[in-house]
């Protein structure tokens, strides 16, 4: 990925990294991104590597755009005989109203719904996030985190993650910093679980009075379960979005894949609790447990 911003610049003051995330900026007055051009102000990343002249290929990213931003173009399909470019997808001032307008008749009736909307993200940095894994390890050869993807596994015969602890092994992050006991909040993140993982929770809501958990969601045989109860078959070898929605006021949880409902159920009450994510192994755990996430974002539900 070849980041250009305009050439006057240092570029972490119109492009950033953060979480997965890139986010990119740029002001109608700016300069263009090298002396010699005369095009127009851009902040973009340019796919490298990957050129082509024949074949089918595709782009695929999840995108967002602030309100007030128009007359933009927010993805190319740079090369073409009588233009630059053989695709633009812009955003205007009344493309982004009808995109909005169609975004509510969703919300009004579909269960695909945002499960986000009406909720607000926090600030998330990797000082939220506490990785734990076998304690006889190094946390590298249990963990790493590379071109925004967090990768974790553990093996069934592994330590767990501190001496003397009765629990079974485990590679996972602790969110920490938002402990909460009361509110509305969600955990989003985009998980990947590689063919043969099982027997192993890859999230969970911890804390509970009579229970560690809140929710745990496990894979079982390349089935989406909660707990030992399946919600969702063939989530192997696939990104998939996943949302997780704690009602501590009402006692309820709700766990979202792809915008869909899979599960909505009580919790198990708790004073405190705080979200995981990775591998943590559970009953009848295949020998290697992996799972890989994306875009992790805490939000909080708007009072």
């Amino acid at each position: 990925m070849k980041v250009q911003w305009p050439y006057d610049l240092r570029k972490g003051e119109r492009y950033s990294f953060e979480n997965g995330v890139h986010t990119l900026k740029v002001y109608s007055n700016d300069k263009p991104h090298s002396k010699e051009s005369h095009t127009r102000p851009r902040t973009e990343v340019r796919i490298a590597g990957y050129d082509y002249s024949s074949g089918v290929w595709q782009f695929e990213g999840q995108g967002f755009v602030p309100g007030g931003t128009s007359g933009v173009c927010i993805m190319q399909v740079f090369g073409a005989s009588g233009h630059a470019t053989t695709l633009m997808l812009r955003v205007y001032g009344l493309f982004s109203w009808l995109l909005l307008l169609a975004e509510g008749r969703v919300d009004s009736g579909s269960t695909n719904a945002d499960p986000t909307r009406g909720f607000v993200a926090l600030p998330l940095t990797a000082s939220h996030m506490k990785v734990q894994w076998p304690y006889d390890l190094r946390k590298e050869e249990r963990y790493s985190f590379a071109n925004g993807v967090h990768t974790l596994k553990v093996y069934s015969n592994d330590k767990p993650f501190k001496q003397h602890s009765p629990t079974k092994p485990r590679t996972e992050v602790h969110i920490t910093g938002y402990d909460y006991s009361s509110g509305v909040w969600q955990f989003e993140g985009h998980g990947f679980v590689p063919s043969g993982t099982s027997g192993v929770c890859i999230m969970q809501v911890f804390g509970a009075s009579e229970h560690a958990s809140t929710l745990m969601v496990r894979v079982y045989g390349g089935n989406l379960a909660i707990y030992r109860s399946k919600v969702l078959p063939d989530i192997y070898d696939r990104w998939f979005r996943l949302n997780v929605i704690h009602n501590v006021d009402d006692g309820e949880v709700k766990v979202y894949v792809d915008r869909s409902l899979v599960y909505k159920g009580p919790d198990h009450g708790g004073k405190s609790h705080y979200f995981k994510f990775g591998v943590y192994a559970q009953n009848d755990d295949s020998r290697l447990m992996e799972s890989r996430w994306k875009g992790i974002k805490i939000l909080r539900k708007k009072s």
